[in-house]
């Protein structure tokens, strides 16, 4: 009787012993970042932004935040860092909406004084639900919220245990990692010509066109939020980015009768955010070079890292920047830009 509770008391302790150890390993090693930044020489090692956005969010120290869906992914912090100053994070939410960007800018400016924003600003976004909630139970909530007993869900998570952890530290010991490449995808794509036009499924009618202002309502909804944060941190610089999409885009959002609303959108956003002095906007959606060249491209919206460093680099210069003085020109030149494209450019591949 006495060996068999001594097995008994041995038993639980080792499942203790063991339980503290997984607890332990998950503290320390901490691959999404929940409890504080990477320690002991690892490496921040990015690939989950639904799990890791938020908890470097809360817990890195930096003074400059870069913004967006997954058309940012592929920027280096350290371009924006060499180029206007500062430490910068990357807070990604693919196809991300207004709200969802609001949100995690708004957990960097609880703790932190932002020297720079830098916002990819889709026109998609932009017309987005505004009324939308997130995060949402799509979303690992465990790492959101502020109660502990969740975190159950994370020390005790075998994927956790036996696949992250593993991975942050094979990957910070055995290669040359760069952590300014947090949740870059494009050293495992291809882009061409050939791979981005198999991923367009054109519409074989064109679509009457959708008024323009029918999304004013919810585009003013969705600027507001970005208003009202532009207003509150002054000192802060945000500088605006319109990503180049690929004429396969634009060809469709004429076919499907968006074009005159995109457009719109983009004239209600510059309008709205250049009228504060520490707003930069910048649009590279008409630059004919990078859009109408379809080998920069793997589907219609995403482009190789090697624009997002052009991007970086030419706003260091000012270039393609937006002005209360320019931007109805610029825009127009896009809207010039997109007629060409469905009358002349894309009858290379659709006749």
């Amino acid at each position: 009787m006495e060996k068999q509770k001594r097995f008994i008391r041995l038993f639980f302790i080792e499942i203790a012993v063991m339980l503290a150890l997984f607890i332990a390993a998950v503290v320390f090693v901490d691959p999404f970042f929940h409890y504080h930044e990477p320690l002991g020489g690892l490496k921040a090692v990015a690939t989950k932004p639904e799990h890791q956005v938020i908890g470097s969010v809360r817990n890195f120290e930096y003074d400059s935040i870069i913004l967006g869906s997954s058309v940012a992914e592929n920027y280096n912090n350290i371009w924006f860092d060499e180029t206007f100053g500062g430490t910068s994070i990357k807070a990604i939410q693919r196809s991300a909406t207004t709200v969802e960007l609001v949100y995690y800018l708004n957990e960097a400016l609880k703790e932190h004084e932002l020297k720079n924003v830098y916002y990819a600003l889709d026109i998609a976004s932009l017309k987005d639900d505004p009324s939308q909630k997130f995060p949402d139970a799509t979303m690992p909530l465990y790492l959101y919220n502020e109660n502990v007993l969740d975190d159950i869900k994370y020390v005790f998570n075998k994927d956790v245990i036996f696949e992250d952890i593993p991975y942050m530290m094979a990957v910070t010991l055995l290669e040359d990692y760069d952590e300014g490449t947090s949740y870059n995808w494009a050293q495992y794509k291809t882009f061409s010509k050939e791979g981005a036009l198999r991923t367009y499924n054109r519409l074989s009618e064109i679509l009457n066109m959708k008024p323009a202002k029918d999304c004013e309502e919810t585009v003013r909804a969705n600027l507001n939020m970005l208003e009202q944060i532009v207003k509150e941190e002054p000192r802060t610089k945000f500088r605006f980015i319109f990503s180049p999409y690929s004429m396969l885009w634009w060809d469709d959002c004429y076919r499907n009768g968006e074009l005159k609303q995109n457009l719109y959108a983009t004239r209600l956003a510059a309008e709205t955010l250049l009228a504060y002095d520490n707003v930069e906007i910048y649009y590279f959606q008409n630059d004919t070079s990078i859009v109408t060249d379809l080998d920069n491209y793997m589907d219609v919206i995403h482009f190789s890292d090697v624009i997002n460093h052009y991007i970086v680099d030419e706003m260091g210069k000012g270039n393609y920047r937006l002005t209360l003085e320019n931007y109805e020109e610029e825009i127009a030149k896009m809207e010039a830009l997109a007629e060409q494209i469905v009358g002349e450019y894309i009858l290379e591949y659709y006749r």
